[in-house]
């Protein structure tokens, strides 16, 4: 389970600090493209049970092999230097509006990474009430996203 928002400055190479909660947690893992413009970082186990989904019904239509084209084209498996930092590549980097620094996002079973800005466009803009009423939303019974995994 991955909770906790961290904040990590990127180097000219795109290397970045892998937050040590996460480190501990992840063991092997994959990198991809996700939606909103942010990386998804998946446990191994937890990236064979998503792209199985999608490699059992790749073939059902011209939109899902797009998307899985882009999915695998942009995923790399996460490897940890000694300094506990990954490298974003550039084309990760421009996906996720990733500039100098880097916010990771525990999200139950993955770990999202997006660009400060674009974080901090998203955080300002929910206020204390918004959430609470998009909670109510989302936590109803037949309501489009409750229960259903990320």
């Amino acid at each position: 389970m991955f909770y906790g928002t961290f904040r990590h400055a990127v180097d000219s190479k795109g290397r970045v600090a892998l937050p040590a909660q996460f480190r501990r947690d992840l063991g092997g893992a994959v990198i991809a493209p996700g939606a909103e413009n942010r990386l998804v970082i998946r446990p191994s186990a937890e990236w064979q049970d998503y792209e199985r989904h999608f490699r059992l019904t790749a073939d059902s239509s011209r939109e899902q092999r797009l998307y899985m084209r882009h999915l695998y084209a942009g995923a790399r498996e996460v490897e940890v230097d000694a300094q506990g930092r990954i490298l974003l590549t550039p084309e990760h980097r421009s996906f996720a509006r990733i500039a100098d620094r880097a916010v990771f996002v525990g999200v139950s079973n993955v770990v999202e990474v997006v660009g400060e800005a674009v974080w901090d466009g998203e955080t300002g803009s929910l206020d204390p009430e918004s959430f609470t009423e998009l909670g109510d939303r989302l936590s109803r019974p037949g309501s489009a996203g409750a229960g259903e995994p990320a």
